[in-house]
């Protein structure tokens, strides 16, 4: 039965390939660890791709586009480590009723082409937290577009792309999303943009992604012994003459402090313009800017870090990086993004208000045709609330054949500044190897790893 099936498929693959266009391929990068440390001690450690989430051995990349070039389809299909088959990152099918019009629909992954990307050095191996998504790499000048709903290109003229999305599910990877649960967010949530190819210059991009969240109005609060929005007081020594004052239980008061509440909010999403430069021989430069759109007392109530997520709520970015080829085989690359904030944020200090910067310089070098060198450091710098954080990588590679290549590498993260209680720890992670702890419960400032790097195209 299974040979039948097979034999069926193939039949069905060289029919339809008569009349359109299919095309298979794939790019893999696993990073197997066998030496590693998370400063307490060498130890084995793991394997990881470069953004984490485990590894992904195999996968495949399935592209059909009619004879006339009028409909087409991508589909991936992952496979993890361990075995089982993953979520691709683009699942769509897509129809051009004009030539000058394209509608894609499904899971999209940056269905414009128009993502700004920087990547060199430890973004290929065990990427560091010294840099948080969307502040070096993939999309650090210009996000991507990768809804899970519809999409609209529109080319009025051939250097001109207008686009549009709309989000059709809660969150990516929704089978069944409800419309009527999620028209009124899917439009607040969307994103619309334009990009303008200068020939021979470069290509100027811009866009608004649709962020919107609304907040409603907080009270005021006075300082004393809550039981829920219930003051019991703020005049008593102890949780215990509160509670027989009020004649309630005592562990169920919690002391809160005053709060000076905040009005009613909205963040209505983020503005970025980009720039891509072209125009010089050997070198791509790219330059990017960001701002949060937000009314009322949004800022109060958004903290400036967001320790779950490892994320900056900031109020604008501006990025920008370089890569240039000082010889055939000698290349240079560095990009810096710095973070503005507003003061009146949530757990934010006045003279803390300050910018934050990450930035990275990076060096390959080619010895051979087939053996090639990479290295990099990279900084993190916040304000005076986080630690700083640095991380290197030296590695080595060698091509395998014209599909593949095999490269060994050693990166480390160093934790600067104190760990007295008095700033955010920001301590090191490398995918497979994070920071551990002393005995005290304080954790390592140094952490390394030696990963080996196997990848495969074609």
């Amino acid at each position: 039965m299974k040979k039948l099936i097979g034999a069926l498929a193939l039949a069905a693959m060289v029919a339809t390939s008569a009349f359109a266009e299919v095309s298979f391929g794939a790019w893999l990068c696993t990073l197997p660890t066998l030496i590693g440390s998370d400063g307490d001690g060498i130890k084995g450690a793991g394997v990881s791709n470069p953004w984490g989430w485990g590894a992904r051995p195999a996968r495949l990349d399935i592209n059909w586009t009619s004879d006339d070039g009028k409909a087409g389809m991508t589909m991936g299909v992952y496979s993890d480590f361990g075995g089982g088959l993953g979520g691709a990152d683009a699942m769509d099918m897509w129809i051009k009723p004009v030539d000058q019009v394209k509608i894609t629909i499904g899971k999209m992954d940056n269905f414009n082409g128009l993502r700004g990307d920087l990547c060199f050095g430890s973004w290929n191996w065990l990427r560091p937290n010294t840099a948080r998504d969307g502040l070096w790499g993939e999309g650090l000048t210009f996000s991507k577009t990768s809804d899970q709903g519809v999409g609209i290109q529109i080319f009025p003229v051939e250097a001109l792309q207008i686009f549009a999305s709309l989000p059709l599910a809660a969150s990516v990877g929704d089978k069944y999303p409800t419309v009527l649960t999620r028209m009124d967010k899917a439009f607040g949530k969307g994103s619309i943009g334009a990009a303008y190819t200068i020939d021979g210059i470069g290509k100027l991009k811009v866009q608004m992604k649709g962020q919107y969240d609304k907040k409603d109005a907080v009270a005021a609060t006075t300082a004393g012994y809550y039981i829920g929005d219930t003051n019991y007081g703020a005049t008593f020594a102890t949780a215990e003459t509160a509670a027989l004052a009020a004649e309630k239980n005592p562990s169920d008061l919690k002391w809160q402090k005053a709060g000076t509440g905040s009005a009613a909010s909205t963040k209505y999403g983020t503005f970025e313009a980009a720039f891509d430069l072209t125009a010089v021989d050997k070198l791509f430069a790219t330059i990017g800017f960001g701002f949060t759109l937000a009314d009322g007392d949004y800022w109060k109530t958004a903290a400036f870090y967001d320790t779950t997520n490892n994320v900056f709520n900031n109020m604008m970015k501006i990025s920008l990086g370089a890569s240039y080829g000082i010889t055939e085989a000698f290349k240079l690359s560095a990009d810096f993004s710095m973070l503005m904030f507003n003061g009146d944020q949530k757990n934010i200090k006045a003279d803390s208000a300050k910018p934050a910067m990450v930035f990275g310089v990076g060096l390959d070098y080619a010895l051979t045709d087939a053996l090639g060198l990479t290295a990099d450091v990279r900084m993190l710098l916040p304000n005076n609330e986080i630690n700083p954080l640095m991380s290197f990588l030296v590695g080595a590679q060698y091509a395998v054949g014209s599909n593949a290549s095999l490269g060994i590498g050693f990166q480390a993260t160093v934790e600067m500044g104190s760990d007295d209680g008095t700033k955010i720890r920001n301590p090191g992670n490398l995918k497979v190897v994070e920071a551990g702890k002393d005995d005290d419960g304080k954790l390592k400032k140094f952490i390394f790893a030696v990963p080996i790097r196997a990848s495969i195209w074609f």
